[in-house]
């Protein structure tokens, strides 16, 4: 999506999913909330893959059942985890 190059596509992906693992490990560690750190994690990452959701990346690799997996399964996975959330952080 960003490049004409796979691999750089791949490293781009890679390197936002480490940018949502840090960011999620800095939830945990300020808010001491694994369920919370969790979430973060999930949604970001699945946004770093969405980000490059049209590239020759997924079909270069010969992993294009992955986008299926990204904009299908994990976003309700994602919507899942949220309600999930919510619904213990009410019943409080």
């Amino acid at each position: 999506m960003f490049f004409d190059d796979p691999s750089l596509d791949l490293e781009i992906s890679l390197v936002l999913l480490g940018v949502s693992f840090i960011i999620s490990v800095f939830i945990f560690i300020f808010k001491r909330n694994f369920k919370l750190a969790l979430i973060w994690f999930s949604v970001l990452g699945n946004l770093s893959f969405l980000v490059n959701l049209g590239s020759r990346m997924y079909s270069f690799y010969r992993v294009e059942w992955f986008v299926y997996f990204v904009f299908i399964f994990w976003p309700l996975i994602n919507f899942f985890l949220i309600i999930v959330y919510v619904y213990k952080f009410k019943k409080k």
